[in-house]
């Protein structure tokens, strides 16, 4: 395998800061990303387009093997638990923006990206 690298970048945004950061991970690996919020019940979105975002998962529980709910066609690419969202076996089309946040009142709130 090419040692080509791979950039995830996970931008995250809050109302109080704006931090931007890149993960670097050598296709075929899988690489994990948090989300800055520490509550359970978060909801991970990838960007498809430059403004249209995809849903990816929701976790209800710090525990691996707890409660999550996902997109049936992303479920052996994606899994998500507490504050973390693993992507296993990274390829080129990885290469996007990962967008993580808590619902709140029904609207999702906190979007870190």
């Amino acid at each position: 395998m090419d040692l080509l690298w791979m950039i995830l970048l996970v931008f995250l945004v809050c109302a109080e800061a704006q931090n931007v950061t890149e993960v670097k991970v050598e296709l075929g690996q899988n690489v994990t990303l948090n989300c800055s919020s520490n509550n359970s019940n978060i909801h991970w979105y990838i960007e498809i387009n430059s403004q249209v975002r995809g849903f990816i998962s929701r976790s209800f529980s710090n525990d691996p093997s707890g409660s999550q709910y996902y997109v049936y066609t992303f479920r052996p690419k994606y899994s998500a638990f507490g504050n973390s969202l693993l992507i296993a076996n990274i390829t080129a089309e990885d290469c996007r923006l990962y967008f993580c946040g808590r619902k709140i009142n029904g609207d999702i709130q906190s979007i870190f990206r």
